[in-house]
Parts: C-alpha cells; sequence; structure tokens
C-alpha cells in the first residue's frame, strides 16, 4: 500500500530553456511521443499567449456604499472638531461680529402730511 504523505514520483520537466555555443537561447519541449522539439526562444515567448488576468469592478453594494459614505461624514465632522480643538489650544478664538441691524425706512406723504417708519431686523 502506497504511502499517503508521500510525494508522487518526480517527472522530468516537459519544457526546458538551452542555448547553442553561440549563445542563442532555445525553448526545449518533449513531446508526448518521445520527440523533442527545439524552438528559439523570441519565437515562442512572441507566440505566448497573455495570462488571464480576472478583471476588477468598481461595483459596490448600496449597503458598503451607504456605509463608506457615512464614514467619510463622520470623518469630515470629526477632523472639524479636532481642527477647532487645536486652533483653541493655539490661543486662537473664533469671535463672531454681530453685523449693524438691516432697516428698512417706509415713508408716505398725502397732501400736507407725512409719516416716516422704520423696521430693522
Amino acid at each position: 500500500m502506497p504511502n499517503p504523505k508521500a510525494l508522487p514520483p518526480a517527472t522530468p520537466a516537459k519544457l526546458a530553456v538551452w542555448s547553442d555555443p553561440s549563445g542563442k537561447p532555445y525553448l526545449v519541449q518533449q513531446q508526448t511521443d518521445g520527440s523533442t522539439t527545439f524552438t528559439p526562444l523570441e519565437t515562442a515567448l512572441a507566440q505566448a499567449q497573455p495570462p488571464n488576468i480576472a478583471r476588477v469592478t468598481p461595483d459596490r453594494d448600496p449597503l458598503s456604499t451607504l456605509l463608506l459614505g457615512l464614514t467619510v461624514l463622520l470623518g469630515f465632522v470629526l477632523g472639524g472638531y479636532l481642527l477647532g480643538f487645536y486652533a483653541g489650544a493655539a490661543g486662537q478664538r473664533v469671535v463672531l461680529v454681530p453685523r449693524s441691524p438691516v432697516c428698512d425706512t417706509h415713508r408716505s406723504n398725502v397732501l400736507f402730511w407725512s409719516s416716516e417708519t422704520k423696521e430693522c431686523n
């Protein structure tokens, strides 16, 4: 009974790269019928198929998008508080200066009588 933990017997490599005496590299393939073919390495690489790369799509499910948006919003809010904290720690204060009130003046004239009313906001 074969040992289940033993590695399978080594098989000879079916591909190899050899070079001739002038230094030109060749891809050596051993066929199933036992014959050997020598192909210049440049030709073999030009004929090689590009690797199959799985494309990653940027589609996200709605829950991930919602959680990402909430995380970004929370980051902005906390970043604002942190910026305010550091500004306060550095001795800088934010002062709100009230603007002067906006007043509307209404005038009315009737013959010799005139009146004026002021509304301020």
